[in-house]
């Protein structure tokens, strides 16, 4: 049977994770490790996520690394990656939780379907209550990527309500939140440190598809996710450090991964798409394109 390995990063922040845990105790499929790496949080916060790994510690095999230094969400996969070997390797969010059967869903369509390298569910979204409690919602986070003419790259279904299905559905990529990658079809890296955060799930897209993998989701597995960062909300609350990430992370995909034949057959669709972001960030943040160019 193939292994599988769970890739768990934590920052600044305890609170959401014995709702996660509470979760991966209830999996149906529990033949699995957890690798956990604290990704540069005060020594006060890493002992509170200590604790509470040591407490689910019983119920899953886990390991736990920690790094002074804030590695991204990239170089904290990336760091995970090295440290194991599996067949599948699982990326979860430190505030995310999962329904009893999401990993054996997952984990079986792989199993079935040996054309697949990425797999991801239906993740919705959850919120605390002022009680304590979580509420689950059926507003879509992510339903895997899509990918427009202009190779805008966005979550399927955001924002949107949930209507039940049973069809797995072929989609350009899988969102870094809770996919499960096959070892195989990733190869030696999973995500390129560089990126730090942001579009590296994109990255990881565009390389699978051009290798002739098939990305997959899965819409009777079903997670909830709390999400910080709406891509769909309004931009004044997005910091000016989140917009460069995002934008020269979009360039570097564009670099690595479209052919001139591409740029022959949509640039009618990206030039004035990347036009208009250009002389966006050039009056609004114009250390984002200087940056950028300086980057890369």
């Amino acid at each position: 049977m193939a292994t599988l390995v769970l890739q768990l990063l934590t920052f600044r922040q305890a609170e959401t994770l014995p709702p996660l845990f509470a979760s991966l105790k209830n999996q149906t499929d529990k033949d699995w490790k957890l690798l956990v790496l604290d990704n540069g949080s005060s020594p006060e916060v890493r002992e509170k996520q200590a604790t509470a790994i040591k407490e689910a510690a019983p119920d899953f095999p886990s390991e736990f690394f920690f790094s002074d230094k804030n590695l991204g969400f990239s170089g904290g996969h990336e760091f995970l990656y090295e440290k194991n070997n599996a067949d599948y390797v699982m990326l979860v969010n430190d505030d995310v939780i999962l329904e009893p059967d999401y990993i054996a869903r997952l984990r079986k369509f792989l199993d079935e379907n040996e054309k697949v390298g990425a797999v991801t569910g239906a993740i919705l979204r959850w919120n605390f209550l002022d009680s304590g409690s979580v509420k689950k919602t059926e507003i879509i986070d992510s339903l895997g990527l899509g990918k427009n003419h202009a190779h805008k790259v966005f979550d399927l279904g955001a924002g949107k309500t949930f209507g039940p299905s049973s069809t797995p559905v072929k989609v350009f990529g899988v969102s870094g939140c809770l996919p499960i990658y096959r070892r195989r079809a990733i190869g030696v890296e999973l995500f390129d440190p560089a990126y730090v955060n942001y579009k590296e799930d994109v990255d990881v897209a565009y390389r699978l598809k051009k290798n002739g993998w098939l990305a997959m989701m899965i819409p009777e597995a079903k997670a909830f996710h709390k999400r910080s960062f709406q891509p769909f909300a309004s931009r004044k609350n997005i910091s000016v450090e989140l917009e460069f990430l995002s934008y020269r992370n979009h360039w570097r995909n564009l670099r690595k991964h479209l052919s001139f034949l591409d740029w022959l057959r949509d640039g009618w669709a990206i030039i004035p798409f990347e036009t208009a972001k250009f002389f966006y960030f050039l009056f609004t943040h114009p250390s984002v394109i200087w940056r950028t160019l300086n980057d890369l």
